[in-house]
């Protein structure tokens, strides 16, 4: 039986950027219900949409860092929309940050638009590696990482066929 294929470094990265931003949005909700249910909530439906939405993004990254790491196709995937969503967060937050610092008259520094690009560029490129990679597309069919062997005999098998042919 052929090795697996070992765990791409992508895949790596994107199951620890989607399993921080699983735990800080798991423990985000957890904190809301306890200052819900210790002090109240004063609007009760609002309190509960929101509470379930973004729960929904929290299982969305769970399910993303679980199914890459038992190789399953959907796991891939959902770590493709768990990014995406991650990438556009990131470029209406970039963005709007940029924005407000040229209307209130600061002076944009270098290093913030660096730091904009590495982010949303970054994300977009794991995305985009995630999905289309030929390692990761190997990593979960559960192809071999190395080619097979041919023994000695085929070698002598096919310079025969080559000399006669």
């Amino acid at each position: 039986m052929a090795p697996k294929t070992k765990r791409p470094i992508s895949v790596w990265i994107a199951q620890i950027i989607l399993g921080i931003y699983a735990c800080g949005i798991t423990l985000i909700v957890l904190w809301g219900l306890y200052k819900g249910l210790s002090e109240g909530i004063p609007n009760p439906e609002l309190y509960l949409v929101t509470t379930v939405g973004v729960l929904t993004f929290a299982t969305l990254f769970f399910g993303g860092v679980w199914g890459m790491a038992i190789r399953k196709s959907w796991g891939r995937w959902l770590g493709v929309a768990g990014l995406t969503i991650l990438l556009i967060s990131g470029v209406v937050t970039q963005t709007s940050r940029l924005v407000a610092e040229t209307k209130s008259g600061e002076s944009l520094g270098f290093i913030r638009i660096l730091l904009a690009v590495l982010v949303v560029g970054g994300l977009a490129y794991l995305a985009f590696i995630i999905a289309t990679g030929d390692t990761v597309d190997k990593f979960f069919s559960g192809e071999s990482a190395k080619a097979p062997n041919v023994s000695e005999a085929d070698h002598a098998d096919n310079a025969n066929s080559d000399s006669t042919g």
